[in-house]
């Protein structure tokens, strides 16, 4: 309970004491909603009063400036696009977008149910969280990705679930801190802060996608 909700239900204790037997037939007065009680108005906060801005806050609209840039980079090339058809930078925001989302709500068994077109294997996609310098992401890719011959992925869907399932679930995430699921939702905060800080960083290479 916060600290001002013990306070507030102290006085309103004492005030029972005073007004129900502590002191006889006493009570205590209720003063007008509108007045202090003495007769003084009370004065509302102007609601449209300005404060000043969380850091939190300040900085939310900044931090989704890859939401923007992918919305960009689809308008630019359309929605059926091959990720191995446009330069690198856009490379790197559709394939962190596009796997941030999959394996966020349900691990990397998510990302391997299906293919990006224009990746085979996911090699631009792992290449591109390098490119962002997301490090403990990579960490979570290179683990998941041990599970398969040469670290690649085979293109037969029901055999890529077949190598992952024999050595991976999704409830490792709960019960094994090390899993590549566990490692990777540990660092999805930091890897959207990295994209954004990649595209702020490379603002030439998205200027002239259509705003």
């Amino acid at each position: 309970m916060p600290s001002n909700v013990r306070y507030f239900t102290a006085i309103c204790i004492l005030f029972a004491f005073v007004g129900c037997g502590g002191c006889g037939s006493q009570t205590v007065p209720v003063p007008d909603e509108a007045t202090m009680g003495d007769g003084r108005e009370i004065v509302p906060e102007d609601a449209s009063r300005q404060t000043t801005p969380t850091t939190e806050e300040a900085t939310a609209g900044e931090n989704d400036f890859w939401n923007s840039t992918y919305d960009r980079i689809l308008r630019q090339h359309g929605d059926d696009l091959q990720l191995n058809q446009i330069p690198k930078p856009q490379q790197a925001v559709l394939a962190v977008v596009n796997s941030h989302g999959l394996i966020g709500n349900g691990g990397f068994q998510y990302l391997f149910e299906g293919d990006f077109p224009g990746d085979t294997g996911f090699v631009i996609t792992r290449e591109a969280y390098k490119t962002i310098g997301a490090t403990d992401a990579i960490a979570a890719f290179d683990k998941a990705f041990a599970v398969f011959p040469n670290f690649m992925p085979p293109a037969d869907i029901d055999e890529r679930l077949r190598l992952w399932q024999s050595k991976y679930n999704l409830s490792d995430s709960l019960t094994d801190d090390t899993s590549p699921d566990s490692l990777y939702l540990s660092a999805m905060d930091g890897v959207l802060i990295k994209l954004d800080d990649y595209i702020h960083g490379n603002p030439d290479a998205f200027a002239d996608l259509p705003n």
